[in-house]
């Protein structure tokens, strides 16, 4: 299991009265990472400088003035030779299955709540983008996922990369309603983000819920069960759709050839108004055709 390297120097973190990174010694999404997993707002002085111990570092956090702001200085040291272990997910940000192994066997100490919802989620066709596009965008697409997940989630829920395009997310409530909307933010975040960088990203999900974070394993085999079926309807979907246009085509293609074949006889007055109404029919059915394709 990958272990954090050890920090041999006092990491040095200035951050605005909104949270902002200003200046770090460090690069900027480590900083950031390290702000969130010691839960630094939880510990701003409101005056003096304040010291505490996070898991295995030792925190100093002090309010000063530059250029007439106000600003937090951090700052933060490892105690003595302990390393502690790399949880974190460096494409996504979220934590990951080390994370998650640790979480399943009791090790860590979380206050993840006694009742709970999983959520699954596994990104449709991330092999065909990465064929068709390149890594650099099956990455993209993850990262977005990601993200999306990060900004639809609250503080006490649990975001986990899995592995490749599976996703897991502990939900500190067993209301469908909330799990429902959870989803709902997820699909939109990732519309809107795929959209800004010209990715067609689409997810399938499933759910379970427990009264006990020690039934994780029948949790998992449900949601991940319910995920499949959501696939599989998918790809029932798809095939109908390809029939459905196979057959369009066809119809298309017919009303055509025969609208060709009355053109030569456009002279007779019954055979206008039968071009005419094979035209219509033309027309309406290429209007279905597109709403199918697009």
């Amino acid at each position: 299991m990958k272990k954090f390297v050890k920090a041999e120097k006092t990491i040095c973190i200035l951050i605005n009265q909104q949270g902002e990174i200003y200046y770090s010694n460090i690069d900027k999404d480590t900083a950031e990472k390290y702000l969130e997993d010691i839960h630094i707002f939880d510990h701003l002085p409101v005056d003096d400088t304040v010291s505490f111990n996070v898991q295995h570092y030792s925190m100093t956090a002090d309010k000063v003035n530059l250029d007439n702001a106000e600003y937090y200085l951090i700052l933060i040291q490892a105690q003595g030779n302990l390393y502690r272990y790399a949880y974190r997910d460096s494409l996504t940000g979220l934590y990951n299955r080390n994370y998650w192994e640790q979480l399943r066997s009791g090790a860590l100490d979380t206050c993840t709540s006694p009742s709970f919802s999983l959520i699954i989620i596994d990104i449709d066709n991330l092999k065909h983008l990465n064929d068709n596009k390149g890594h650099l965008a099956g990455d993209k697409a993850i990262r977005i996922v990601g993200q999306s997940i990060r900004d639809s989630i609250r503080k006490q829920d649990i975001a986990i990369r899995y592995g490749g395009d599976e996703f897991f997310i502990l939900l500190a409530s067993t209301k469908r309603v909330v799990v429902k909307k959870v989803i709902n933010r997820i699909r939109e975040s990732i519309n809107k983000k795929g959209k800004a960088e010209n990715i067609h990203i689409e997810i399938s999900t499933g759910t379970a819920c427990s009264d006990s974070i020690h039934k994780l394993e029948k949790v998992i085999t449900m949601a991940d069960n319910k995920m499949y079926k959501e696939k599989n309807e998918k790809k029932v979907q798809v095939r109908q759709i390809a029939d459905e246009l196979k057959n369009l085509k066809q119809k298309i293609e017919t009303v055509r050839d025969k609208l060709n074949s009355k053109v030569v006889q456009e002279s007779n007055v019954s055979i206008n108004k039968e071009l005419l109404e094979l035209s219509i029919k033309l027309d309406k059915l290429i209007i279905k055709y597109i709403k199918y394709v697009q």
